[in-house]
């Protein structure tokens, strides 16, 4: 499937944690045995992702997996896992604690630091992320080497005792977090003759003859996106529709931007009839990006490119707007159309007795009718709504890898749902299955968090390109809706108190015929009457119209929504500013913190704003 037909497809990849005792406590192992196990349920799984079944539906290219051991390198049970990860084929990528010169003096010999420096020079170590531990909280730096590893993992293989320590940052605590992360752990016992065990979610341990299978199934459930069935009414578009859009090139909800801009703004915009490349949106958008910030190295710009993160986002924000804009531009005209349908009938029965014209008034309500049933049977045929929404929030999930992958990358932060809400949780839908497929693709990157690299993440999260950008997009978005919305109710109250008074009026049609007359050319009492109660009956079904817009396009509901995540990036975005003098230098931590809070803010937002647009499909004709 060519990228630039279709949305691009992303690569299978198997990403293998590993933790395990340094030599010290090893010594009850036969290293041989220990090698042969290791060797085996790394088979294992290199066998499951070369026959997952049907991957060639989902994943580009799947006789080819991408497979990769995320290890810190320490001695012992990481470097024997290294060792044979390398002889089979994997990639090695390696988020240490410190700085590798620093990291070095953890080993006690030349030929231990030799074996460090030469699995950090293979050929297939694809990345090395050196963050920015100190001796001074030794054990907080360990344990963060540890949740980078299972932050990247799809499973994680230990090799351990099985004894529970307090230590900080040892293997029990990682294994304890893999449970409560719901990671499937692959469990060799340090101990001869090193029995294998597979905890997948319930906390026992089982052995490994009797768990494989159900490893299978539970990772054919992590790479397989979600189904729906006929019964599921919240279900989502299917995975296979999105795969299968092609390049659009006429714009054809193309009213809807100049009519928000003219209702808002008091001006008309000059529609855009044909739509960008959705191959190249993406790249023109941040391709800008690693060319101003200094986070990005040349490095982190080919990983990007490797898993086509540009194209994966192209499409998605592509085809997002698309739908979004025919959607909105569909039910704005369906409005409009019902209260000149309106107009249509009165015409017809004020000019009843001119039959050379009434028909050609009914002719036209007709039409305007039909063009509603015909705009609606396209809209629902074509699930413009449920496209929009599902393509928008996987572009919003694809947009933070943006902001996420100058930390290694991070983790998205998980949303907070309602108990009554579980059934719209966006991590079971396909788009989150994307999502994860492109991060997982991606990898860890090749940094060293020094002072300077940190400064200049915290100088891009500042900038309009991340954090600040959503600050600035919120203002505007909070002002623009204020303004729509505030005219609406504006005119919606005028035009109800115009059909009060063409009522009132009505009754009255001698005492004013005058001076209406003045103003319009009605050379009859009956023109007279005609014209007023016109405005009767138009005007609320006008205003009508205008009320089904704004309830539609939840001007309110987006205005405060906007102006509340103004408010609270805003704070954040505050945090991000240069340090004074005197004040502690940038760390990772205070990074991944604020990156975590404004993520999750963005995250919760836009569960909300699925939540609430997912109940507003076309309305049907009444």
């Amino acid at each position: 499937m060519s990228t630039a037909e279709h949305p691009p497809l992303p690569r299978l990849s198997l990403n293998v944690g590993v933790t395990g005792h340094r030599p010290k406590d090893l010594t009850d192992t036969n290293l041989d045995t220990l090698r042969e196990k290791i060797r085996e349920v790394l088979e294992f799984l290199r066998e499951f992702a070369g026959n997952l079944s049907e991957a060639e539906n989902y994943y580009a290219n799947p006789q080819k997996p991408m497979l990769r051991a995320i290890s810190a390198l320490a001695e012992g049970s990481d470097r024997h896992v290294a060792h044979q990860a390398l002889a089979l084929g994997f990639e090695l990528q390696c988020p240490l604690p410190f700085d590798r010169e620093e990291y070095a003096k953890d080993f006690d010999t030349e030929g231990s630091v030799l074996e460090f420096d030469t699995l950090l020079q293979h050929k297939n170590t694809t990345a090395v992320l050196e963050l920015d531990g100190s001796r001074e909280r030794e054990a907080d730096s360990y344990l963060a080497a540890g949740r980078v590893v299972l932050g990247q993992s799809d499973v994680l293989l230990t090799v351990w005792n099985g004894e529970v320590r307090n230590k900080k940052g040892g293997t029990s605590q990682i294994v304890a977090e893999a449970r409560q992360r719901n990671l499937p752990t692959i469990w060799i016992n340090s101990d001869a003759p090193h029995n294998v065990y597979l905890r997948i979610s319930d906390g026992k341990w089982n052995p490994w003859a009797v768990g494989a299978g159900s490893l299978v199934i539970w990772l054919e459930a992590l790479f397989r996106p979600p189904s729906r069935s006929k019964e599921d009414e919240d279900a989502t578009t299917l995975f296979t529709d999105y795969f299968s859009e092609v390049q659009h090139v006429y714009n054809r909800g193309w009213l809807w931007l100049p009519f928000r801009n003219l209702c808002a703004d008091g001006r008309w915009t000059l529609p855009s009839f044909l739509l960008p490349d959705f191959n190249q949106s993406g790249r023109d958008e941040w391709q800008q990006v690693p060319e101003v910030a200094a986070t990005f190295s040349k490095e982190t710009v080919q990983i990007m490119d490797a898993a086509n993160l540009f194209e994966h986002y192209g499409w998605a924000d592509g085809l997002a707007g698309y739908y979004g804009n025919l959607y909105r531009s569909a039910f704005v005209v369906n409005y409009l159309l019902g209260a000149v349908a309106v107009l249509f009938a009165f015409l017809h029965f004020a000019f009843k007795e001119h039959h050379s014209i009434d028909w050609m008034f009914t002719a036209l309500e007709l039409a305007a009718l039909g063009s509603v049933a015909v705009i609606y049977r396209f809209g629902t045929k074509g699930r413009w709504h449920e496209r929009w929404v599902d393509y928008r929030l996987l572009a919003e999930y694809l947009r933070q890898l943006f902001f996420l992958t100058p930390l290694g990358p991070g983790e998205l932060s998980s949303p907070h749902i309602p108990a009554h809400m579980a059934a719209g949780d966006p991590r079971t839908t396909w788009m989150h299955w994307h999502y994860r497929a492109v991060r997982r693709d991606l990898g860890i990157i090749r940094a060293r968090f020094s002072s300077a690299y940190l400064e200049s993440i915290r100088t891009f999260l500042g900038s309009k390109s991340s954090i600040g950008g959503q600050v600035e997009y919120h203002e505007n978005n909070a002002r623009r809706f204020e303004r729509l919305d505030r005219r609406f109710v504006w005119w919606i109250k005028s035009l109800f108190v115009f059909a009060i008074l063409a009522a009132v009026m009505a009754l009255f049609p001698e005492k004013i015929a005058g001076w209406i007359r003045r103003l319009l050319p009605l050379s009859t009492l009956d023109g007279v009457v005609i014209v007023l109660a016109a405005i009767a009956t138009v005007s609320p079904a006008v205003g009508a119209a205008l009320a089904g817009i704004r309830s539609q396009g939840e001007f309110e509901r987006v205005r405060k929504r906007s102006k509340a995540m103004h408010h609270w990036l805003k704070h954040i975005a505050d945090r991000l500013k240069a340090p004074t003098a005197g004040s502690a230098p940038t760390s990772s931590d205070a990074l991944s913190m604020v990156v975590a809070e404004a993520g999750q803010l963005m995250v919760d937002e836009l569960l909300d704003w699925r939540i609430v647009f997912k109940d507003r499909p076309l309305p049907e004709p009444e």
